[in-house]
């Protein structure tokens, strides 16, 4: 019995090992079936045209943001809000910013929106984002650069689902060091995890902003997938960048911004980015012709805008340094890049297009918190550069205006994004909106969720497959930020822009034949017409929309908060200057005064 029991028992467990090897092979070949979930990681720049990537046309270098668009899609019909703040608020939430709270800046609310609460500029502690909703899906979550949502220290990204965090809360600064670029304020502040922190002696923005998503990155856990934000800088004001960045430039726009701008127009149509039947729109208000400048001015402005072009250069070189790290430790296969930027190109300059009376101000304020506009340090730490709006109608063309307008050139972006499950389909002409990326990643990460909780749509199956569209052309959706306002229905547009760039009033665009907004058609279609303006106003009413009066600006409100700021936040110097004069008028009075006693 012995000698038969040993033989069968071995038997049995060579047949057991067998089954347990072909079990744990089964379930290797399942795992292998079933690819990890992708990494996301989500890039904003700041204040970036529709033709300012050079795959769109532009005359800046930007080959690693073209990469990521020509290995997958690259969007033609993308819109943002036409300010930083709402238009973050719409990428972190898939909402419209009135719906929570930040329908505008800080820097241009009146007291009367301080009031209503699409404007509180404070998110509640259970307010969604991407990133809370990615990290309760097993998500790791990081931010790394400009936040900017809200009221500064109110919205910090640590209390909305990111695991580590490294931000600057303010719409801008110097990209040198921790220093305000707006009247408003005598600092601005960065925050790790939710703590003030002070920032290197060689900061730089776009390359300290990559270096810390890299650390990050470098210090998850490779067991679970990750999300990162990395939001630069590049190429708000001031305008900053190393001069080798700035001299690769000379001579590129010296041909000046009426003729470059005609060039930008045929580049789009030839790209086809836009239709043969596109016309550009007359100059913004106050536009200079090039020809009326002094030769010296060329020089100046052709210089202003080789700065611009150079630090969005760098932005893309830093952002290559992380595609190559990723590629160097085996992630970039599965991560999901998207490139965008949050609004249109800036058009406001300090101390060089205002009026003469604000210029003064400017200038008066820069001196005492030491900066400058000089040609010799143009681009330079401690100097303001910016391209004034001839230069952005550039940035922006073929489109109209530019950012604080709802118009195409201020809210119509680039929008590139390739990964896992991305198709390569170049340029799409799919209309879609920054509400809609959080619901598109969410997809991507196979995240459940209701497609009734957003204000955006999924656009998966644009990237995904050969569909153009996800709305119809009865689908709607509304932009509206300080009085500048737009609703869009399938290929038609209505919009109005206050002063001084527009009349306050409503006007009808056909944006499949004319995305330079050059002919308004409200009197050949009054039935569409009055229909999209019953539309918007459902919206407005629905979400508290503030509607500016008749004259009123963000722009005009901008600098009004400035003034304000600005007295506030050096009350004593003013005190001072009040002193001296009165001071001075005692001894011009004392000395007029014994010339009379002299002289009866």
């Amino acid at each position: 019995m012995k000698t038969n029991l040993i033989p069968c028992l071995k038997q049995h467990v060579t047949i057991i090992s067998l089954c347990i090897a072909l079990l744990a092979s089964a379930g290797s070949l399942l795992a292998d079936e079933q690819p990890a979930r992708p990494n996301i990681l989500i890039v904003l720049l700041d204040d970036v045209g529709f033709m300012d990537f050079s795959a769109y046309g532009s005359d800046t270098e930007t080959p690693n943001f073209d990469e990521i668009g020509q290995s997958g899609v690259m969007l033609t019909r993308y819109y943002t809000a036409p300010l930083c703040g709402p238009s973050r608020a719409s990428l972190m939430t898939g909402q419209s910013p009135h719906q929570v709270g930040a329908a505008t800046l800080t820097e241009v609310l009146n007291d009367e929106m301080r009031q209503l609460p699409g404007y509180s500029m404070t998110w509640p502690d259970q307010q969604k984002t991407i990133a809370s909703r990615l990290k309760e899906a097993g998500y790791q979550t990081f931010v790394s650069g400009k936040w900017g949502i809200g009221d500064i220290g109110a919205n910090l990204p640590h209390r909305f689902g990111f695991d580590k965090s490294w931000v600057l809360d303010s719409t801008g600064s110097s990209n040198y060091k921790a220093k305000s670029y707006l009247p408003h304020y005598t600092e601005v502040k960065w925050y790790e995890d939710g703590k003030r922190v002070n920032l290197p002696e060689d900061f730089y923005s776009s390359r300290n902003i990559v270096d810390k998503m890299i650390e990050y990155i470098d210090s998850a856990d490779p067991k679970a997938p990750y999300f990162g934000y990395l939001s630069f800088q590049a190429i708000h004001i001031p305008l900053q960048v190393s001069p080798e960045y700035i001299n690769k430039y000379n001579d590129v726009f010296s041909r000046g911004w009426d003729v470059m701008r005609k060039e930008r127009l045929q580049r789009a149509i030839d790209l086809g980015l836009v239709p043969e039947t596109t016309r550009l729109s007359d100059g913004a208000y106050n536009s200079r012709k090039w020809d009326s400048l002094t030769a010296d001015e060329k020089i100046y402005w052709a210089r202003a805008m080789q700065v611009n072009a150079g630090m969005l250069e760098s932005a893309d070189f830093h952002f290559g340094r992380l595609v190559d790290h990723l590629k160097s430790k085996g992630q970039l296969e599965n991560t999901i890049i998207l490139v965008t930027s949050d609004n249109g190109p800036e058009y406001n300059t300090l101390g060089k297009t205002s009026k003469p009376a604000l210029r003064a101000f400017e200038h008066l304020w820069m001196a005492i918190e030491g900066w400058d506009v000089s040609y010799e340090n143009l681009g330079q730490a401690g100097n303001l550069a910016a391209i004034g709006h001839e230069w952005a109608s550039v940035s922006a063309a073929p489109f109209h205006l530019f950012k604080f307008n709802a118009s195409e050139g201020g809210m119509r972006v680039p929008l590139v994004v390739s990964g896992p499950g991305i198709k390569n389909r170049g340029f799409v002409n799919g209309r879609a909106q920054v509400a809609d990326i959080t619901p598109t990643l969410l997809d991507f990460a196979g995240v459940d969720y209701n497609p009734d909780e957003f204000y955006g749509r999924s656009l998966k199956s644009i990237l995904s497959s050969e569909a153009n569209n996800v709305y119809g052309e009865d689908d709607s959706f509304v932009f509206e930020v300080s009085g500048a306002a737009a609703l869009y229905r399938g290929n038609w547009k209505i919009t109005k822009t206050p002063p001084p760039h527009g009349d306050g009033n409503w006007h009808l665009y056909d944006i499949s034949t004319d995305p330079g907004e050059t002919t308004d058609v409200s009197e050949v279609h009054p039935g569409m017409f009055q229909s999209m303006i019953a539309e918007y106003q459902a919206y407005a009413n629905e979400v508290g929309v503030f509607e500016l009066p008749a004259g009123e600006s963000s722009r005009k409100q901008l600098i009004i908060n400035a003034i304000k700021g600005t007295a506030t936040n050096y009350w004593y110097l003013f005190v001072m200057i009040a002193v001296a004069q009165i001071l001075i008028l005692y001894f011009v009075y004392r000395i007029i005064k014994r010339l009379v006693v002299r002289n009866p």
